[in-house]
């Protein structure tokens, strides 16, 4: 089983500026007919157990995007064993990196709100997409983010950070018995039982060494971060989709936690040290996990930990409560 990359939901700061794609997104080419000889353009992939969407898009040397649009599968990254995939091939992504993924427009959005939310430029948006004005786009759109790394969307941080208003409280989800969680909570091993709080203790070790104040351990959050370990045990791959589809947002607010801002980093390692060490070991600006972990506007944090077949998941859920 191959180690899998850990991953993130915050986002590089930077990502490709020009693309060879001479259109909206490559057509998909048509496999010849009248020269059997010659190799097909377009080969099939049954996806088998442990696969992800990255993992083949990278197997096949191809971006995200370019299995999305040939399979129809919008903005889902959700694969499913026994499902046969068109694998188009690499011509017309020249320059794109395996992370390119779809984000099919939602009402209200706009392009440069749909930039700022995952850490890229307008202009990289117009550009890929071969828009001719930014403003123009519709509810229902596919889209192909540039992105240069694992991510996943997150509500952007403010510019300034707004004084917490005095009434405030933390208030629980509003219905949040219409998303129960499937996975029980159970902690870990009793073997690896602190676990989740050496691992924060270690950030926090990493944090100071940057003149960063310590993230607060909350158990709403370690909760969260429990299941989707859990989870990830139980089916044998990981990533941040749980496997009934939630995101991360979604299981911090089934465990009680409502954020204003969130993230999500994962690996899988052998210690508490080989996951912050993997997670610190990036190098700017290619760094989200990194970021991550040395956030300024994310004060809290809850960790998981899940025995695998090599080692153990990790998982680290980061939070700011509304109003705080």
């Amino acid at each position: 089983m191959p180690h899998p990359t850990p991953s993130s939901d915050v986002l590089p700061s930077s990502a490709p500026t020009s693309t060879s794609i001479p259109a909206l997104y490559p057509t998909p080419p048509i496999t010849p007919t009248t020269a059997p000889s010659e190799p097909r353009l377009i080969v099939e992939h049954t996806v088998q157990s442990g696969d992800t969407l990255l993992g083949i898009a990278t197997l096949y040397g191809v971006p995200m995007a370019a299995i999305q649009l040939q399979n129809g599968l919008g903005d889902s990254d959700i694969v499913k064993v026994g499902e046969v995939l068109s694998i188009p091939p690499a011509v017309g992504w020249e320059g794109a990196s395996r992370f390119w993924v779809i984000h099919v427009v939602r009402p209200g959005e706009t392009v440069v709100g749909i930039a700022q939310t995952f850490g890229l430029k307008a202009e990289q948006i117009k550009n890929v997409n071969g828009l001719t004005n930014a403003d123009l786009i519709v509810i229902g759109q596919e889209l192909v983010l540039p992105l240069d790394g694992p991510a996943i969307a997150r509500a952007p941080e403010p510019t300034a950070r707004p004084a917490p208003t005095p009434s405030a409280t933390l208030a629980p989800p509003s219905s949040p018995t219409d998303i129960p969680p499937t996975i029980p909570a159970a902690p870990p091993p009793a073997d690896v039982a602190d676990w989740p709080r050496e691992t924060v203790r270690l950030i926090n070790q990493v944090r100071a060494q940057h003149g960063l104040s310590p993230l607060l351990y909350n158990e709403m959050l370690a909760q969260a971060a429990q299941v989707q370990a859990n989870d990830c045990t139980q089916r044998g791959w990981c990533s941040h989709t749980g496997s009934d589809g939630s995101d991360i947002k979604t299981r911090i607010l089934r465990a009680g936690y409502d954020p204003a801002s969130w993230a999500e980093c994962w690996a899988q390692r052998l210690t508490p040290q080989g996951a912050v060490d993997i997670w610190m070991d990036e190098v700017p600006p290619n760094d989200p996990h990194r970021r991550t972990l040395l956030t300024s506007w994310l004060p809290e944090i809850g960790v998981g930990v899940a025995e695998t077949t090599w080692g153990y998941y990790f998982i680290a859920d980061f939070g700011r409560p509304r109003g705080g």
